[in-house]
């Protein structure tokens, strides 16, 4: 029997790049697992299927545990892409 979850966790944004990103949240997510998220950046919002690559156990100094996690981006919308194309590039620029 399949089901599914919906889930309102905010993840934090750590690194971002053309093919998936780093977030940061309270919650760990299962290696291997695909989901559909919200992208918001810079505004704009749109729809992605990722899969969970990595997930790190980290802990703050402030004694919270943490879990670091990258995403691959399996599905996009082309909107999405450019948004995320012009975000990557306009942050290298100021590297």
């Amino acid at each position: 029997m399949a089901g599914s979850v919906a889930s309102m966790e905010t993840l934090h944004l750590v690194n971002l790049g053309t093919n998936g990103a780093l977030v940061e949240s309270a919650l760990p997510l299962p290696p291997n697992a695909e989901f559909t998220m919200q992208l918001v950046l810079d505004g704009h919002v749109s729809e992605a299927t990722v899969k969970i690559r990595r997930v790190v156990e980290i802990r703050r100094e402030d004694g919270a545990l943490r879990y670091r996690i990258g995403l691959e981006f399996l599905v996009l919308s082309a909107e999405a892409e450019q948004v995320i194309h012009q975000f990557v590039a306009v942050n290298q620029e100021q590297a």
